[in-house]
């Protein structure tokens, strides 16, 4: 049978298992085998191979029978990481004055508050930016970064450089990724298929579950 993603719920399938986030309440689930059941169909479409898993999903608002009208992002496949020392100046002063800025409409945010704060910003449905705009950005991003106080999460930093591409023109998405056996998750920014300001290896070990 066919079921739906309800609006801010994503699934992410790892091996056998599927992740859940309820962006909602800021809640991951792991459901240990639940992708031998249920299929992954794109655009939030679920083909769901036994009917009481439906009835246990949509009961704890993971699932529904009607699609949700919003389109969901797809991320792609990182495939590099731009380095900030192909820059060879970034304007760190600029990224601190952001960062504070975007810093103050972080903190005592609720999850699903920062979400909708990302998607409302003004970016280009295309970055022009070129790869040396590009690596001048995440240079500025690293030597700026230590002035930020309280920054030591990837929540807080990689929606700070999201914030600060958009100022500069960049289209970049808000990707979020999960792995599983230990559960841990993590976010980035990325532009097409570049890693923007973290690591392609330690990205490359997780699996999207949200774009924004």
């Amino acid at each position: 049978m066919d079921a739906y993603l309800p609006a801010d719920v994503h699934f992410a399938w790892v091996g056998d298992d599927i992740v859940t986030l309820d962006a909602r309440n800021d809640a991951y689930l792991c459901l240990v085998g639940a992708a031998t059941v249920v299929r992954d169909r794109q655009g939030g479409r679920l083909e769901i191979l036994d009917p009481g898993v439906f009835d246990l999903l949509r009961d704890a608002g993971l699932a529904q029978g009607e699609p949700d009208p919003a389109p969901r992002r797809i991320a792609l496949r990182p495939q590099a990481c731009l380095s900030p020392f192909e820059a060879s100046d970034g304007d760190g002063l600029g990224f601190v004055l952001s960062g504070l800025r975007s810093s103050r409409r972080y903190h005592g945010r609720a999850f699903l508050d920062l979400i909708d704060e990302v998607r409302g910003l003004e970016r280009p449905t295309e970055s022009a930016a070129s790869s040396t705009a590009l690596s001048q950005c995440v240079a500025a991003y690293r030597a700026g970064l230590p002035w930020i106080p309280r920054q030591g999460v990837c929540l807080h930093r990689s929606f700070m450089l999201v914030c600060f591409l958009a100022e500069r023109g960049v289209a970049a998405d808000w990707v979020f990724g999960v792995r599983t056996w230990p559960f841990a998750a993590h976010c980035w920014a990325q532009v097409g298929p570049l890693v923007v300001g973290d690591d392609l290896h330690k990205v490359a070990r997780y699996t999207p579950i949200l774009v924004v």
